[in-house]
């Protein structure tokens, strides 16, 4: 029996639709196991609590959440005084808490640091590791510079000035400290 050219061309035309066909069944399956896989961790996170973790630590870390508003409010009060919050820069503390770092109009030498921590003891603690001291109203002067720390509740508010230039936002940064820290509840 002979298969004449109509049909060659048949049988390797449903040939190659049945390899099409194959090829993106198994295409299908990979990326359905690879979807399952992914939505299984997802879940996973979602249920462990992981996936709460880690989405307030981003809304924290980008100034938003709970601390936003506190934030905002000191980037406001600066920019009535002509001062630019630069180079932000935050961190967790590993115990619930978040660091907030930002240069005065971009100087390193002027450096503003927000500590927010879970809780008004907390705070204490760790200002006392940190700064040697855990008062509510402190100015630190040593060789390097002079460092003001304002704190209510469980945040505080660190301003650190170094080298010849210690005078120049001192009178504006307390003046702003104070006006967000009235603010909080």
């Amino acid at each position: 029996m002979r298969i004449g050219r109509k049909g060659a061309h048949w049988a390797v035309g449903r040939g190659l639709r049945f390899l099409l066909a194959g090829c993106m069944l198994v295409l299908c399956m990979g990326s359905l196991i690879a979807c399952s896989s992914e939505s299984a961790q997802q879940e996973r996170k979602v249920y462990s609590g992981q996936a709460t973790e880690e989405g307030n630590m981003r809304a924290q870390s980008q100034g938003h959440g709970l601390n936003g508003p506190l934030i905002q409010e000191l980037d406001k009060s600066f920019a009535a005084k002509d001062i630019k919050l630069m180079n932000n820069m935050s961190a967790d503390d590993g115990e619930g808490g978040i660091s907030y770092m930002y240069l005065l109009n971009g100087s390193g030498r002027h450096i503003v640091k927000v500590h927010i921590f879970g809780d008004p003891d907390t705070r204490t603690a760790r200002m006392k590791e940190m700064y040697g001291i855990s008062d509510e109203q402190a100015v630190i002067e040593n060789a390097l510079g002079q460092t003001t720390i304002r704190s209510k509740g469980y945040v505080s508010l660190v301003y650190t000035a170094s080298g010849g230039e210690k005078d120049i936002y001192g009178e504006k940064v307390t003046q702003v400290f104070q006006h967000v820290l009235n603010q909080l509840k």
